[in-house]
């Protein structure tokens, strides 16, 4: 058990620098604090306190009718969960973002400046 908290905290701590160092995590959950809460990789040079929000989530569906090269093809469309509003700037990395209502979300769910 313990083994596996070690584990967890350093895909955490990971999830985190990753965020920092890669333009590829801007906008999305780094950490989810709570069921309508989170820490948002937007820092202070994209978003500030009061600025709405839009959570989204992939959804890939796999289609027997489109194929390439690659073999089939897996359409993606963004869905929005909700919305919400920054509530505190942590740095340049990092926000909070204080979502509107209870929807599921997790690390990695995509967030945009309305």
């Amino acid at each position: 058990m313990k083994s596996i908290k070690n584990f967890l905290t350093f895909l955490l701590i990971a999830n985190l620098v990753g965020c920092a160092s890669h333009s590829t995590m801007r906008g999305s959950v780094a950490m989810k604090i709570s069921d309508t809460e989170a820490h948002v990789c937007l820092g202070d040079k994209e978003v500030k306190v009061g600025d709405k929000v839009v959570a989204f989530q992939n959804v890939c569906t796999p289609d027997a009718n489109r194929v390439s090269r690659a073999g089939k093809v897996t359409p993606c469309k963004k869905v929005q969960l909700g919305s919400g509003e920054v509530t505190s700037l942590i740095n340049d990395h990092y926000s909070v973002v204080k979502f509107d209502s209870k929807f599921d979300f997790n690390e990695g769910t995509i967030i945009e400046k309305q």
